[in-house]
């Protein structure tokens, strides 16, 4: 698979007209856009992530649980497009963006590792056959609630690639938008 080209933003998450290896948006820290979709249901009265194994092979945070899908807006995507593509790459899901409930835009500043998050939220009351993992990123997926995913961060934390501030603040967020 080749090496997929990123544009470039500036510190303000305005794109510059430049693009860049995505190695190179890593290795030099340049600031770049993802997506995170967060796939959640209700069960018994409880809010519930589809968190996902990530494969031994990723290149970030190999073989850890994770909350949400997404990946890397490639140059010349839009948002809209990166979201689609991703549920169908990832999940093996065709969705329509008006499924999806907008979420916060995030300002990551990892170092090397710099980027603008644009999260979004999809029910998926569906049965789980109704996924497909083809392209290798995902190992395994479980439903778990905010609490139960909260415990599995705190007792094992070095199998996660979610962080707990975040976890939260997607909590507080999605809860405040589907009240």
């Amino acid at each position: 698979m080749s090496e997929e080209y990123l544009d470039l933003v500036d510190e303000n998450g305005n794109l510059t007209g430049e693009k860049e290896l995505r190695s190179v948006c890593h290795a030099k820290g340049l600031w770049h856009q993802t997506v995170h979709i967060y796939l959640f249901r209700k069960n018994n009265g409880q809010m519930e992530l589809l968190t996902h194994q990530r494969s031994k092979e990723k290149e970030t945070s190999p073989n850890k649980w994770a909350s949400s899908f997404g990946g890397h807006v490639k140059n010349g995507e839009t948002i809209n497009e990166t979201i689609l593509s991703e549920t169908e790459e990832e999940i093996g899901l065709k969705i329509k963006i008006e499924d999806l409930i907008i979420g916060f835009n995030k300002k990551y500043d990892g170092t090397i590792n710099r980027e603008y998050i644009y999260v979004f939220y999809l029910l998926f009351e569906d049965n789980l056959n109704k996924l497909s993992f083809n392209d290798g990123e995902v190992q395994q997926v479980k439903w778990r609630s905010f609490a139960e995913i909260e415990k599995a961060v705190k007792s094992t934390h070095d199998i996660w690639s979610t962080k707990l501030d975040n976890l939260h603040l997607v909590e507080k967020d999605l809860l405040s938008k589907i009240a």
